[in-house]
């Protein structure tokens, strides 16, 4: 290393060392750990360490961050030494961000063994100081919980109950995280997942309804894969999925995917109405996309293929091509799934 270097390297380290303002400690072990070049780890190993038990929360984060730094460096620089059983002992830390930069360190240096290894100990004490923690670090705590496998029903329940809380907030991020370690706590509770997912539909509607057109797309996409395994939870709320005139078109496609799972006894009628309403749009892909989702309504209600059938044959009978050709498409399909109900020849040539 030229002389110049070693200099600017050492009064780095003595900044590390000996100042006594925190902020000035951790920006001169942030600029450290950054240079990425193999020739100064020797410099940087003590102070490193070091930082794991300063005083000061922002050296501690500064330094589990600077600790990933010199893993990308000198991955077995970090294996061989002791920080990675140091940052276990730190997520005890008095600090939330430290404990959120050791969580999320910790699972990238151990990526290839499947992330940080959990145990009920570390779950509950972080489910504990769950309100500490901001958003961001909520949802790295809340996939670890999706990752543990409670000891018991009572466990579960527990757990639930803390984490209830998250389905309140307005964060994003936040309840669609929270949904997911609710799916997989009850993951071997068929009976509880019935009750999870009626206690998810409000958050994820109320989500849906106010959030951004980029959110409320990411919620569809989730509720999406949902409806098929909580048949009859959002038949309720079918109205919630009804295309507004200003949505983007890809909203307007994942609610159409949505509307024929939703279809009874009771809104078959307003399902069809509404979707019919679509095939008019000057959108040619919408409005095939609605057609199919006319046709959709027989596969989650089949007693309503007859008047699946009487909305498809006044479709077919409009005056655009591309509306007769879809329908004519769909309505072969709808005529194997509404079996022993025959339609016109002229339309699905079968007799």
């Amino acid at each position: 290393m030229p002389c110049s270097s070693a200099w600017g390297v050492d009064t780095t380290c003595r900044s590390i060392s000996r100042d006594e303002d925190p902020m000035v400690r951790g920006l001169a072990l942030r600029s450290l750990c950054s240079l990425r070049l193999p020739s100064i780890l020797e410099y940087v190993m003590a102070p490193l360490k070091a930082s794991l038990t300063d005083s000061s929360p922002y050296v501690r984060k500064t330094g589990v961050l600077g600790i990933l730094k010199v893993y990308a460096l000198a991955p077995d620089t970090i294996r061989d030494s002791d920080m990675v059983d140091t940052m276990y002992n730190m997520i005890r830390d008095r600090d939330p961000q430290v404990v959120a930069n050791c969580l999320m360190v910790l699972n990238e240096l151990m990526r290839e063994e499947g992330g940080i290894a959990i145990n009920q100990a570390i779950i509950h004490h972080l489910m504990n100081r769950i309100r500490d923690f901001n958003e961001w670090s909520q949802c790295v705590v809340l996939d670890l919980v999706a990752k543990y496998k409670p000891a018991s029903k009572e466990e579960t329940f527990q757990l639930m109950n803390v984490l209830d809380q998250c389905l309140r907030v307005s964060n994003s991020a936040v309840v669609l995280a929270c949904c997911n370690a609710f799916l997989k706590l009850t993951a071997r509770l068929p009976d509880i997942q019935t009750q999870v997912f009626t206690r998810l539909k409000t958050p994820l509607l109320t989500l849906m309804a106010a959030a951004t057109p980029e959110i409320c797309h990411c919620v569809l996409s989730h509720i999406v894969r949902i409806v098929p395994r909580c048949p009859g939870v959002f038949d309720s709320e079918f109205k919630q999925f009804f295309c507004r005139y200003n949505e983007p078109t890809s909203v307007k496609h994942l609610k159409m995917d949505v509307l024929p799972q939703l279809a009874n006894e009771s809104n078959v009628g307003e399902v069809l109405a509404e979707l019919s309403e679509y095939v008019s749009d000057v959108d040619a892909d919408m409005a095939r996309h609605a057609i199919r989702a006319v046709a959709q309504v027989v596969v989650r209600y089949p007693a309503g293929a007859e008047r699946v059938v009487e909305c498809l044959l006044e479709l077919a009978e409009l005056d655009v091509d591309y509306v007769r050709s879809e329908t004519v498409v769909v309505m072969r399909g709808t005529h194997c799934a509404a079996t022993p109900l025959l339609l016109p020849c002229a339309l699905c040539r079968t007799q």
